[in-house]
């Protein structure tokens, strides 16, 4: 070949040439565009949309995404663990998954098993445990006695107050110094395997507070978390059902910042054998250590295992000045700064119930009724002053 010709071949357009470029950049567009959402539609679909055949699948306690990731994968119930975790990722239904038994099969996209482990919809395969809102770990233990769960109530209570056991499992606990877990039993419905151990069961319990109080975002000091639960289980009992929880927290706090004893029946209610319609006189008698009318300051544990509404009261107490509170007939609740304003409330309270039950028993006062009275034969003490239930 000649200098000439070869020098006209070299000067040929180049595949490189602008319009090349341009082709080149568009092909990747359309394969972005398009080309990831399909991947994405492929990889996160059904392993087998014609097969329906049940796959039972047990999540552990605590499982992370990627754990899960691994379980799925293992039974052939996702394409890809990769996708699967970004899929759960957008979906932003990570913190509400559930653990527990879950029958899935491979004609589920990823979607659909995201939606089920976050909504809880598990095999009903055990037993059934129902923690109200408020419920003791004597309640507890008694319910799951009745369930036969447990041996005795004392295998359970005894777990209860070894919370040091559990702080490696549930760090939590540890850096707030919590010594029961009383308060931490969170309060939901269970489906409980027959041969759990108190162990597992107590740590299901930790798992499903933990998950739950991280929900709320609250802002707080971590080595305050003992104190706030103690706080919320009084103020979840005294409540009992009327609301205004955020005003009795702050009743709480206004007398804790004066060293005003809590006197709070809830808490003679949690140091008595056997819980009693009224606390009579001889109860605020008493002797121990959740006697808030004998010992300043909060009780060594909760005395009961709060709703996340007492936790909100007792982190973002309302403003006030209230020093007392008492039922208002009808429902709700008076609250006072004052202690002759709440003799008052008292009063209104007590004539609305002997008008309603027709007689007026002595044996049959109310603690706060008893604490106006006791308040009026001393009301320089403050320790006389009852703020009441």
């Amino acid at each position: 070949m000649s200098r000439k010709n070869q020098r006209r071949t070299s000067g040929r357009r180049s595949p490189s040439s602008p319009k090349a470029s341009l082709f080149t950049v568009l092909i990747i567009v359309i394969m972005i565009v398009f080309g990831v959402p399909l991947t994405l539609h492929d990889k996160t679909g059904p392993v087998d949309k014609n097969n329906k055949t049940a796959t039972v699948v047990e999540i552990p306690e605590g499982s992370s995404s990627s754990s899960i990731a691994d379980i799925l994968k293992d039974k052939n119930l996702i394409k890809s663990k990769n996708f699967f975790k970004l899929k759960v990722k957008l979906s932003n239904k990570a913190e509400k998954f559930k653990a527990g038994t879950y029958s899935f099969n491979k004609s589920m996209n990823n979607d659909q098993i995201i939606d089920m482990l976050a909504e809880g919809k598990m095999v009903k395969d055990g037993i059934k445990v129902t923690i109200p809102e408020g419920a003791t770990s004597f309640e507890i233990a008694d319910t799951l006695l009745q369930k036969r769960l447990i041996k005795s109530k004392d295998e359970f209570l005894k777990e209860v107050g070894n919370a040091n056991k559990y702080y490696d499992k549930h760090p939590y606990l540890k850096e707030a110094n919590v010594k029961s877990l009383e308060g931490f039993l969170y309060p939901e419905t269970y489906f409980i395997k027959k041969n759990s151990s108190v162990e597992d069961i107590c740590n299901r319990f930790l798992t499903e507070f933990d998950k739950n109080f991280k929900k709320q975002d609250f802002k707080y000091d971590p080595k305050d978390l003992n104190k706030i639960v103690i706080l919320a289980s009084i103020v979840e009992k005294e409540a009992a059902g009327n609301g205004n929880m955020d005003k009795i927290a702050s009743v709480f706090y206004n007398r804790l910042k004066i060293n005003m004893p809590l006197q709070s029946d809830a808490t003679i209610q949690y140091a008595l054998p056997e819980r009693k319609k009224i606390v009579s006189y001889d109860d605020l008698k008493v002797n121990s250590p959740y006697n808030t009318y004998k010992h300043k300051g909060l009780p060594p544990s909760a005395i009961s295992n709060p709703s996340m509404d007492a936790m909100k009261a007792a982190i973002s107490p309302a403003k006030t000045d209230y020093l007392f509170f008492v039922d208002k007939p009808g429902g709700g609740t008076n609250f006072a700064k004052t202690f002759e304003e709440h003799k008052k409330y008292v009063k209104e309270y007590k004539d609305d119930r002997d008008k309603k039950a027709g007689k007026n028993k002595q044996e049959e006062k109310s603690s706060g009724e008893m604490q106006a009275e006791i308040g009026q034969d001393n009301s320089s003490d403050s320790s006389k002053q009852k703020n009441d239930r």
